[in-house]
């Protein structure tokens, strides 16, 4: 049985300082666990769900109920065409729709991360799908990587697909960070900055660092291009408090 390191371990990874200090250390560590933690528990759902347990035994397995174990992983059904969840319009439901296909291709039983980055490269005319092929991350080349990530199974053109929680968070600060910049919904640029948040250590923030680009080179890139191509935003950005506050749900 794998150890679970003891508080005492745990301790001694925080460096030694003002005691804010240690405290903000340990709270990033412990959000570095948590993801953790998400991954094993998404890595055996999806396990459990190739081997075609129901969301009832899934419960059982987890100590919750059936409804408790869908609301957790998001089961979604095949939505109504048009359509996408998490009140997702424009740009930001092509990118989820194309992750969701992207994961019914792979044979996978619910989205993760890694699948909006493929969603996000599915459009090559939105900004994210050009910052990315800038810094060489292309759909062949990200596919591939995320095949030897997640590995592949018979494709699943229908039936249910749950939502990774760490899927959920990283649309969470996508509309956060959208609403500081002044839009009511996300768009790519908005998920892709979400995506390589050190806030998160999203797991599609790992997909790119394998594809060569690096959260900083991403999130730098990204700020430049902004500013140059879209001027009423780079006006939104020198208002200091907006930039606090675009950062602080950033990092």
């Amino acid at each position: 049985m794998v150890v679970v390191p003891g508080i005492d371990q745990l301790k001694a990874e925080i460096h030694a300082g003002a005691p804010v200090e240690q405290l903000t250390a340990a709270s990033e560590l412990a959000e570095r666990l948590r993801v953790r933690g998400d991954e094993l528990l998404d890595h055996f759902v999806d396990v459990a769900r190739a081997a075609g347990a129901s969301w009832s035994e899934i419960g059982c397995a987890l100590g919750t109920s059936k409804q408790a174990a869908q609301q957790r992983f998001a089961a979604l059904a095949d939505p109504p065409p048009g359509q996408a969840p998490f009140g997702l319009t424009g740009t930001g439901a092509d990118v989820f729709a194309a992750a969701a296909a992207q994961a019914r291709q792979l044979g996978h039983h619910y989205i993760r991360p890694e699948h909006l980055v493929l969603g996000l490269l599915s459009q090559p005319e939105e900004l994210a799908a050009q910052l990315l092929a800038q810094l060489g991350v292309t759909a062949e080349l990200a596919g591939e990587r995320v095949k030897q990530r997640l590995g592949t199974a018979k494709p699943r053109p229908k039936g249910s697909l749950g939502v990774a929680p760490q899927t959920k968070r990283l649309l969470e600060l996508a509309r956060a960070i959208a609403k500081s910049l002044g839009h009511r919904c996300p768009k790519t640029e908005h998920i892709l900055l979400a995506a390589t948040s050190p806030k998160l250590h999203s797991p599609a923030a790992g997909l790119l660092d394998d594809c060569g680009a690096t959260p900083n080179a991403v999130r730098d890139q990204l700020t430049r291009t902004l500013l140059q191509e879209a001027p009423e935003l780079a006006d939104r950005l020198r208002n200091r408090s907006l930039l606090s506050r675009v950062r602080m749900r950033a990092l």
